[in-house]
């Protein structure tokens, strides 16, 4: 054969060879998620929001199945939205962050639950808890391992003034956390979960959702999932949306949202913004950190991924498909760095999840962490991982003298509920700042490899579930064949002693 002809034969059979496990590969990710999806809890969410009243009306049938070993006579949702009342106890703000959160004062926000259903049959209901947070429903009868009991649920959705998930802005109208989820069933009670100024106080099962929203025809939408088709009737748009095997469900709406989307692999990813004159690099951040960690850790699974600028007092915030950039992150490189964070949560949160309330290091700390490898496998992006690290211990080691002369005592325990810490500084020295020295140590210790190694078997063992401590520690440790028990411990539990260079 002629040397071209031969040139052009090999180029084809190497093309076939890239192209076809390509191909295998994505129909395993979406056949992974519909197998995924088959045993799981199903929210069917019909939502109208008035934008007049600021109050969105829902109703909700959750298919829900019995994933515990254990019979069950009652269900318990969370209602986060109360959170936000005039007379809550744990609220959602703390006094620092007060103003830039309510920058026209107190506005109240709730939800008022109108009428439950269990099969059809309107049930009673008690709101409790310990903030009025709870909806308890009990159960027509006992509930067995792997069935399944349909309840109904309508209510109000009063949407405050306030810069946060939950709420409006002059931009953005945020709603995360605001329908009544499942409580998780774990040690044999339910986990009813206060809200808080510290952190993310969220804890749920993956489940599937299937929505549809209604809203003025002048609003953009940005959502968790797919948004398979929207109608317009009468000044109104309604659009159906599908999420299959995430941990929750968010969306924002917006007047003033721009639109523009690329793509990671399989997945398209949106960038929704207004006043960014670096939308394009804002976009290929969240692209390349899909692909950054996809690489690093196994693949990401879903269709769609949203970056989304919202009025949001706090940098960012996670959710399934969907984050949160605040429009008050300033410096455009930390702005790029809150990008790829909340996208590393993609993985630390949603597809492998933790107890973020009572081990907030499991995914704030290794996403942290996750953001620095993200910089080192990404040079352009001009951040000195040493330079970095060195700053986060030397501000550690700072904070923890001040706050022991201070309050007596500083015990850096970084697995305690949240709503424990002294206050948002102690939380994100102690999980955020402290967790990324942790994964920074243990990579030191085992080498770059094998945590690597540990890090994929974690992502592959427990994705799609719900890892404790000592499943991350197993996984280490198989990876090592090491005893990395006493190592964690000393860490987690505040015995190790850190001293900053001189």
């Amino acid at each position: 054969m002629k040397k071209k002809v031969v040139i052009r034969i090999i180029i084809c059979v190497l093309a076939i060879a890239l192209i076809v496990p390509a191909v295998i590969f994505l129909s395993s990710c979406k056949d992974n998620i519909k197998k995924e999806g088959e045993n799981l809890t199903t929210y069917n969410l019909n939502l109208s929001f008035d934008d007049g009243s600021k109050t969105l009306s829902g109703e909700q049938s959750v298919n829900f199945i019995n994933p515990h070993d254990v019979c069950l006579n009652s269900l318990e949702f969370h209602l986060y939205p109360n959170a936000f009342r005039q007379d809550a106890t744990f609220r959602p703000v703390n006094n620092n962050n007060y103003d830039r959160a309510y920058p026209n004062g107190f506005s109240e926000g709730n939800i008022n639950i109108e009428s439950v259903s269990v099969e059809g049959e309107a049930r009673d209901f008690e709101i409790t808890g310990s903030d009025k947070n709870i909806l308890k429903v009990e159960l027509n009868e006992e509930l067995y391992p792997n069935d399944r009991v349909n309840i109904g649920i309508t209510y109000t959705v009063l949407l405050p003034n306030v810069n946060h998930r939950f709420g409006y802005g002059l931009n953005t109208y945020n709603f995360g956390n605001f329908y009544p989820i499942v409580c998780i069933y774990e040690n044999g009670e339910f986990c009813e979960v206060n809200y808080g100024a510290n952190g993310d106080p969220f804890y749920s099962s993956m489940a599937n959702y299937n929505v549809n929203i209604t809203y003025d025809d002048d609003f953009t939408l940005a959502s968790t999932g797919v948004q398979n088709e929207t109608k317009i009737d009468g000044g109104m748009k309604t659009t159906n949306i599908t999420a299959d095997v995430v941990r929750d469900f968010a969306f924002v709406l917006s007047r003033n949202f721009s639109v523009i989307s690329g793509k990671a692999g399989n997945t398209t990813v949106y960038y929704y913004y207004y006043e960014d004159e670096n939308a394009e690099k804002s976009l290929q951040a969240g692209i390349d950190a899909i692909n950054t960690f996809s690489n690093l850790f196994g693949a990401y699974p879903y269709s769609t991924y949203s970056v989304v600028k919202t009025n949001f007092v706090h940098g960012g915030m996670e959710y399934p498909n969907l984050v949160y950039i605040s429009d008050d992150v300033e410096d455009y490189k930390d702005y790029l760095n809150v990008i790829i964070h909340e996208t590393a949560h993609q993985w630390w949160y949603n597809l492998v999840g933790s107890n973020a309330c009572e081990y907030a290091w499991m995914d704030e700390g290794l996403t942290e962490y996750s953001t620095l490898m993200f910089y080192r496998e990404n040079p352009s992006y001009e951040v000195n991982i040493q330079e970095t690290l060195n700053a986060s211990l030397s501000s550690y080691v700072l904070f923890s003298e001040i706050f022991e002369s201070v309050y007596g005592s500083f015990d850096g325990i970084m697995s305690k509920n949240v709503n424990e810490f002294s206050g948002e500084m102690e939380y994100v020295y102690v999980t955020y700042v402290k967790g990324e020295l942790f994964f920074n140590t243990l990579e030191e210790l085992l080498g770059q490899k094998v945590f690597l190694k540990g890090l994929k078997r974690y992502f592959n063992t427990y994705r799609y579930k719900i890892a404790s401590p000592d499943d991350m520690i197993s996984c280490f440790e198989i990876a090592s064949k090491r005893d990395l028990e006493g190592f964690f411990d000393s860490w987690v539990q505040g015995k190790v002693i850190l001293q900053s260079y001189e």
